[in-house]
């Protein structure tokens, strides 16, 4: 089975579009300047990648006509100065050398250059025979269309009176491949000694390349597969299927980076691949070959990745991985952009063997124990537009690592107008025939190109960055692609050359040296005899409280190479200790007096000892609880299938759906065996489960007929409570699922009696109302010796954003409930979107209050009484809260609380002043009503959806504005009327961190944000414990979410995060201790098993898990 097809042409196009506005240079800043790009005038360098697109070859025949060229810095002629190597796509590659005080002259034609004007794409600088001089590969496209061409290796043959001369060998080396070439990186796979190459190759889309995935499993393509070349003396030789790469049609590599990922001492590959196919994170088997490990490591990539990179970039020794996409940061782009694919694309995608994937850039990071959480929406770099290379660079000499990104296209062909122009039958059959004519080619060039600005990202630690495009002088709007950076002027700062399409290449000249404290020193190596320039040797500072990792591959970014010395950052920096680790794995010790000289230089020696690995890897022991999976030996075999809804379909905006909130949850002794016994509910098609603790901690099922019967309704919450007052413990369970409505019996809560026989019995028509249920509390409200309950309502089904009713319901004493809402607590109905209710005495008074949280609002609390209860607001800050978990937190004598909320790792950033919005009215006058949830962007309030998105749930919309242009320069009421907007319902939010709220002892909270670490996903649920034995009351919080709207993405970047108590009315995040929890965790629930305490996870779409923590 194929994509639909105008998918496939959405896809095919997704690479170009629109064209001529112009943004404005940046000539003055309001910060101190961090760089200042300089103008040909200034630097000398006149060379420009300058495209000619005509009928014979355009965008139409090879769809990345205009992803760029590369660029290279090295010293190609040994005076100590950083040259600059230019790939030219049309044009001839150019080389210029570095003649002082950023001055550079072009000798390309003296060192005899190839003059060919073939296809040129990616760059490497390598010394590929060892002899000290710097020589060049470089990736061409060949057979294909009019081009022949294969890769050029030119060698460095000498040095004549301070110009390097080239002779063409790639062949004599056996690196003349022809094909789809992107880039090439080389490196020491099999540690041998010698250089080794790995082939990064693109696809095309004529080749069928949107099948599924299994078809294309273990094939080779011999145009676009990628490539593995072993070092056999001096000629390489195509290992690739020994290596275990992936080497098939859909290989669409745009990006590669080398790094030790795994610190064991081998080199890893990160490979990013544009369109469906998954990116790849090799991991070297240390026997020649690689295992794809991207599935078991990460959770989602970027889905067009282009350029890639990765470095430690929060100085704990371990790399992190960063990859580029073409989320707009404007407005007017933003809105006239394709977004993500439909929510059944991306299913479909992802049941043929697809991997999970969003358009943004992402920054994967490491967590120590083999997997990532991609954390780009929190560092505050995930939308940069049409981005090509990423640069992991210390800007400022501080020490951390900072982000520069090249961008920027000249036909963008995620242009909803453009998509929508070249999607038409007649122009794709002239595609399809190759017979664009130049009419044709001349209304493509009527959409606007829009120029924009290379984005600088400063690392402020704890992997936030902030946006630094205020401090680069004169910093022009273009068209960027390769990217490469070199302290071209010696003065101590690492300086950028960018390879533009259509301009002249310019230099960004660092400002940083003007700081005296901003010292940087420069490392060069010399390592052993066939690997001369010592590649993938590795420099570890230890500093306090850090681990500074510096690898050295020249390969990085896009298309680009950087062949040049180490540079270290050392402001404010006091080196404890230092280790040089080469490539062969041996080490050597650099004392710290010797990083107060400017530059250091190192050879490699026979006979170093190697280096232990574990003094990165155990630099950070964890001082809790050793957690254990106590799963298998439970004897508990349940896993959560939630049933097939595709919520989208019927209500386009919500941001998430509201039918995935089960499982419910329940442990306690149903049995009166002094035993604690767990009950699990299934989503709707799929029966709840109980299971009965043995004397041994084994639990065995307890068959119950009557959870088979009820196996339509999806039990999303539930208490064991005994509502009949017979002395056991009876199920109250709440219906969920949001699928059907009304006064449908399958959303009414649920009352099973439990009986003598150990079998439980429904009592029909126990609880007299229908809702979507999100908490129950059982509780004798009024005093009658009866358990009572409160049940809060999520939302209305088919109806995102209505008002709806929760519950206080008394116990008329058999078990059987009435309504007292209306009579006892008013304030409950028509309240709508209670996420969670939990009872904490909030003002030491012996008596339990009730906290409700909701999405879109604050935390109020409910004061039960008799008669009539009260309600009042303990927090005004609007999020979307998931649930509050007391804790003392000081042992104080009075509780606290910690709150989960969507966290920081998302797309929706808000402030009070520019909050998320939700507007609620009838848009269309069709009698349903809509839901526009709208955030600001650069100071404008836009829709969220996009317009595809909202013209399907409202059709006039697409009338109004027949063209995505129009749409992008409307406001709000130009697209929804001023009339409309003010009559809507309207809720705000924009306090989205997990919290800590701490109690003063008189029952007023202040709000005191969760750490960094704990704001990287949705946490759903938490459970107090101590987790290291030092008595102060310690949090493991837990959550994920995953079906979210495409455009908010997955929330899957937690593995089960611990809070540990400091004493001072704080915590410090950490992992768990020997345990990674993968997936959504719904509810925790603490259970006693052989006497010890462990913790039950009711997770959707999975395995429900029990684990516990060594004493």
């Amino acid at each position: 089975m194929l994509f639909h097809p105008f998918n496939r042409i959405k896809q095919a196009i997704l690479f170009f579009a629109i064209g001529a506005i112009h943004f404005a240079c940046n000539p003055s800043t309001k910060e101190e300047p961090l760089f200042e790009a300089l103008s040909a005038s200034q630097t000398g360098i006149q060379f420009e990648n300058k495209l000619h697109p005509n009928e014979q070859f355009n965008m139409f025949h090879y769809m990345y006509y205009y992803n760029g060229a590369g660029v290279a810095t090295g010293d190609f002629n040994n005076d100590g100065q950083a040259d600059i190597f230019f790939a030219s796509n049309e044009g001839d590659n150019q080389l210029y050398l570095n003649k002082g005080k950023l001055q550079f002259t072009e000798v390309s034609k003296q060192a005899q250059i190839p003059q060919d004007s073939a296809w040129n794409t990616g760059v490497s600088v390598v010394d590929i025979n060892n002899d000290g001089l710097l020589d060049i590969y470089i990736c061409r496209l060949g057979n294909f269309e009019k081009f022949v061409s294969k890769n050029q290796l030119l060698v460095c043959t000498s040095i004549e009176n301070g110009i390097p001369k080239y002779k063409e060998a790639a062949a004599e080396y056996g690196l003349d491949f022809s094909g789809f070439s992107t880039q090439a990186s080389f490196f020491d796979y099999d540690q041998d000694g010698d250089l080794d190459v790995f082939l990064l190759n693109h696809s095309v889309h004529q080749n069928g390349t949107f099948a599924p995935r299994t078809s294309f499993m273990g094939t080779f393509d011999p145009l676009s597969g990628d490539r593995i070349f072993a070092n056999n003396n001096g000629r390489f030789v195509d290992v690739t299927k020994a290596s275990k790469i992936n080497s098939t049609a859909i290989s669409y590599g745009l990006g590669v980076v080398m790094s030790d990922i795994n610190l064991d001492g081998w080199v890893d590959i990160y490979a990013g691949n544009d369109f469906h196919e998954n990116d790849y994170l090799y991991i070297n088997q240390k026997n020649g070959s690689f295992k794809d490990e991207q599935k078991e490591r990460l959770m989602h990539t970027s889905q067009y990745s282009m350029g890639v990179d990765a470095a430690d970039l929060n100085n704990d020794g371990f790399p992190e991985i960063v990859s580029m996409d073409m989320l707009p940061k404007d407005p007017y782009i933003l809105k006239r952009s394709l977004g993500e694919d439909d929510y059944d694309i991306y299913q479909y995608k992802i049941s043929v063997g697809y991997d999970y994937q969003f358009t943004r850039n992402n920054l994967q990071w490491n967590r120590r124990n083999g997997k990532f959480s991609e954390v780009g929406m929190y560092a505050g770099m995930f939308a940069t537009d049409w981005s090509w290379a990423t640069l992991l660079m210390d800007f400022d000499n501080d020490g951390y690592k900072d982000i520069f990104i090249a961008n920027g296209i000249p036909k963008r062909m995620n242009d909803m107008d453009y998509v929508n122009y070249v999607s038409n039958q007649e122009i794709q059959e002239k595609i399809r025939d190759n017979k664009m004519g130049e009419k044709d080619m001349a209304l493509i060039d009527r959409f606007p190109e829009i120029k924009i600005p290379n984005q600088f990202f400063l690392n402020k630690k704890n992997l936030s960055f902030d946006d630094k495009e205020k401090a680069i002088v004169n910093n022009p709007s273009s068209y960027s692609n390769g990217a490469a950076y070199a302290d071209f002027d010696n003065d101590g700062d690492l300086d950028l050359v960018v390879n533009n399409v259509n301009d002249k290449s310019f230099i960004y000249e660092n400002k940083t040296n003007r700081d005296t404290s901003a010292r940087a020193i420069s490392v060069t190596l010399k390592g052993a005899a066939k690997n001369i320039n010592a590649i993938g040797a590795k420099l570890v500072l230890f500093t306090p409280g850090e681990i500074r990792t510096y690898e050295k591959f020249p390969v990085k970014g896009f298309l680009s190479s950087m062949e040049i010395p180490l540079s270290i950052g050392l402001k404010n920096t006091k080196v404890d200790s230092a280790f040089l680790i080469w490539p062969d794995n041996t080490y050597q010790i650099i004392q710290p007096v010797a990083f107060n000289a400017k530059q250091l230089s190192f050879t490699h020696q026979l006979g170093l000892p190697k280096f232990n690995y574990d003094l990165i890897n155990k630099h950070w022991p964890l001082d809790t609880k050793k957690a254990v999976d106590l799963t298998a030996a439970s004897g508990i075999q349940f896993k959560h299938q939630e049933n097939i809804f595709q919520e989208f379909n019927r209500e386009q905006l919500i941001p998430q759906m509201n039918s995935t909130e089960g499982p419910a949850l329940a442990v306690g002794d149903l049995n009166k065996d002094g035993l604690e016994d767990i009950f699990i509910g299934g989503a709707r098609g799929f029966a709840a489960a109980l299971y009965l603790q043995q004397s041994n901690g084994k639990f065995i099922q307890s068959k119950q007929e009557a959870f088979r019967l009820d196996s339509n309704y999806e039990d999303v919450c539930a208490v064991m409570a005994d509502v009949n007052k017979d002395g056991l413990q009876d199920l109250v369970v709440g219906s969920g699922g949001n699928e059907y409505f009304g006064k449908d019996k399958h959303m009414m809560p649920r009352v099973y009696l439990n009986q003598t026989s150990g079998q439980f019995k429904v009592l029909k028509d126990a609880i007299p109302i229908y809702n979507q249920s999100s908490s129950i509390i059982a509780r004798d409200f009024n005093q009658d010796g009866a358990l009572d309950l409160l049940i809060t309502s999520r939302v209305t089904a088919m109806d995102y954003g209505a008002p709806t009713d929760s519950y206080v319901l008394y116990n008329t004493g058999d078990g059987h409930f009435k309504n007292v809402t209306a009579s006892v607590a008013p304030d409950l109905i028509g309240t709508g979107l209670i996420t969670n209710a939990i009872e904490m005495d909030i003002n030491k008074d012996g008596t339990m209050e009730i906290l409700l949280t909701y999405q879109w609002g604050g935390i109020d609390v409910l004061y039960p009484s008799a008669k009539k209860w009260k309600k009042s607001s303990i927090t005004n800050l609007p999020g979307w809260w998931n649930f509050t978990l007391p804790v003392d937190i000081d042992l104080d004598g009075d509780m606290d609380f910690i709150a989960g909320n969507l966290g920081l790792n998302t797309r929706l950033k808000a402030t009070e002043e520019e909050p998320i919005s939700m507007y609620y009215n009838d848009f269309d006058d069709n009698g349903k009503f809509e839901q526009i949830i709208t955030f600001y962007l650069q100071g404008k309030e836009i829709p969220f959806a996009n317009k595809d998105e909202i013209q399907r749930q409202i059709p006039k919309i697409k009338k109004s504005f027949l063209y995505a242009e129009d749409f992008a320069k409307a406001n709000l009421y130009d697209i929804f009327t001023k009339e409309k907007l003010k009559s809507s319902k309207v809720v705000k939010a924009y306090h989205f961190a997990n919290t800590l709220f701490i109690n003063d002892g008189k029952g007023k909270f202040s709000a005191k944000v969760l750490p960094w670490e704990a704001q990287i996903s949705a946490y759903k649920t938490a459970v107090v414990m101590d987790a290291n034995g030092d008595q102060w009351p310690d949090v493991l919080m837990m959550g994920n979410f995953y079906d979210n709207n495409v455009q908010m993405g997955r929330y899957d970047a937690d593995y089960g995060t611990l809070l540990i108590n400091n004493g001072k009315q704080d915590f410090k995040a950490a992992p768990m201790n020997g345990l990674s929890i993968k997936g959504q965790v719904r509810r925790i629930a603490p259970i006693q098993i052989n006497q010890q305490r462990a913790y039950v996870l009711g997770m959707n779409s999975d395995s429900l898990r029990l684990i516990g923590f060594k004493q």
